[in-house]
C-alpha cells in the first residue's frame, strides 16, 4: 500500500448505515519493511448524527479501555444510534504487542502527539494515526489507566472552559474531574486543537482488565453518547465527582519499605499523615503528610519504595466557579 493510502483519513461514507464494520489500517513500517497494522472499528447507526471516537491503548499495557469497547459495541443496537462511532482499541500496536507502556523507541506516545511525518519513530506512528481518525471526528473519549506500579481511581481529565468536553466529563460519572488544558502532547491536546471536544478517561490499573472498572466505563460512554443525542434515554449518574483544579504527585525523599494511610478517592485533610518508610530494620525513618486539603486520585502500588518515589496522586479540590474565576488556573497545564 503506498503512503498516500496508509495515511488517508477515515471517510464515514466509505461504510454502510447500520453495519460494524471492523478493518486494519497499515501505519507503520517495522525495521523489518513490514506494515505494523492498526485495528479500527466503525459502527454506523440507521440515523443521522455526530461521529464520536473512542480509543484506547495508546499506552500498550493499559487494557481496561480496549475491553469497554469491545462490551460498548457487543451491546449496541445500531437500530437506536444517531451518528457513528469510530473506535480504535489498540492505539499503539507495537508497545502492546511488547505488554510495555511505551513506543519501542523508549518515547511516550502520549506525549508527542500529533506526531511529526519525518520525526523520531513514535512521532511518525503518532503523525499517522492523527491523520488516520482525527478528521472525522466531531467528539473524542480517550481512555487509559495508571501506569505500571500505581493505581487510579476511575477519573476524566478535561479543560474546565471547554463547555462541551466538561458536559461530557460530568455525564460520564466518575468520581473525580481534573481540570487541565493539555499542551503537552497528548492525544486530547491533538483533538482539542482540531476543535474536537475530548476527555481523557482514567479507568484503573494498567495490566488487567477490571471487571468493574469495564461497567463503569461502558457506562460512562454511554452516557456521554446519550448526552450527544447518539443515544435515546437519560443519563445515569449516581456519583458528584470531585472537581480538581490541579493535582501532583508526591514524592519519597527516602527510600524504604512504604506504608501508605489513605485509600483511593478518600479527602484528606492538610497535615494528615499520608504515608510512612522504615528501612529493613524495621525503624521509621520518613513521614510525609498532606500538603493540602485535597482527594487522592491514585497511589503506589509497590510498597517497596526507592527515593523519589510517587506514593500518592493528590487533588487540590476546588469549585468550578472558583475555576472558571482564575485566569491562572485556566491556562494550567495538568
Amino acid at each position: 500500500m503506498s503512503k498516500r493510502n496508509r495515511y488517508r483519513a477515515i471517510e464515514i461514507e466509505d461504510f454502510p448505515l447500520g453495519e460494524r464494520s471492523n478493518f486494519w489500517r497499515d501505519l507503520y513500517q517495522d525495521a523489518a519493511g513490514s506494515m505494523v497494522q492498526v485495528p479500527f472499528i466503525v459502527a454506523r447507526g440507521e440515523l443521522p448524527g455526530p461521529v464520536l471516537g473512542i480509543t484506547a491503548a495508546v499506552h500498550g499495557n493499559e487494557l481496561n479501555g480496549i475491553s469497554i469497547i469491545h462490551h460498548l459495541l457487543d451491546e449496541l443496537d445500531l437500530s437506536g444510534l444517531s451518528g457513528t462511532l469510530v473506535c480504535c482499541p489498540i492505539v499503539n500496536v507495537p508497545a502492546y504487542n511488547q505488554g510495555v507502556r511505551c513506543f519501542p523507541d523508549g518515547l511516550d506516545l502520549n506525549h508527542v502527539f500529533p506526531g511529526k511525518r519525518g520525526g523520531k519513530p513514535a512521532e511518525q506512528y503518532a503523525h499517522a494515526f492523527v491523520s488516520t481518525m482525527l478528521p472525522c471526528l466531531d467528539y473524542l473519549v480517550d481512555i487509559h489507566t495508571a501506569s505500571e506500579g500505581r493505581l487510579n481511581t476511575l477519573y476524566v481529565r478535561v479543560d474546565f472552559a471547554d463547555e462541551v468536553a466538561l458536559k461530557m466529563a460530568t455525564e460520564f460519572n466518575a468520581h473525580i474531574l481534573l481540570h487541565g488544558r493539555g499542551g503537552d502532547g497528548t492525544f486530547r491536546t491533538a483533538a482539542r486543537r482540531r476543535k474536537v471536544p475530548a476527555i481523557t478517561v482514567e479507568a484503573g490499573n494498567p495490566s488487567v482488565i477490571q471487571g468493574r472498572m469495564v461497567y463503569d466505563g461502558e457506562i460512562g460512554v454511554r452516557n456521554v453518547m446519550k448526552g450527544l443525542g447518539m443515544l435515546e434515554g437519560s443519563v445515569q449518574t449516581k456519583r458528584h465527582p470531585v472537581l480538581c483544579r490541579r493535582s501532583t504527585w508526591l514524592r519519597t525523599r527516602s527510600g524504604g519499605l512504604l506504608e501508605t494511610h489513605f485509600k483511593l478517592y478518600q479527602l484528606v485533610t492538610k497535615k494528615q499523615l499520608l504515608a510512612t518508610v522504615r528501612d529493613p530494620f524495621g525503624q521509621l525513618v520518613a513521614e510525609y503528610y498532606a500538603p493540602w486539603d485535597g482527594v487522592v486520585i491514585g497511589k503506589a502500588a509497590n510498597p517497596a519504595a526507592e527515593a523519589g518515589t510517587r506514593f500518592c496522586h493528590l487533588g487540590a479540590v476546588q469549585e468550578l466557579s472558583e475555576i472558571l474565576s482564575d485566569p491562572e488556573l485556566r491556562a494550567t497545564t495538568v
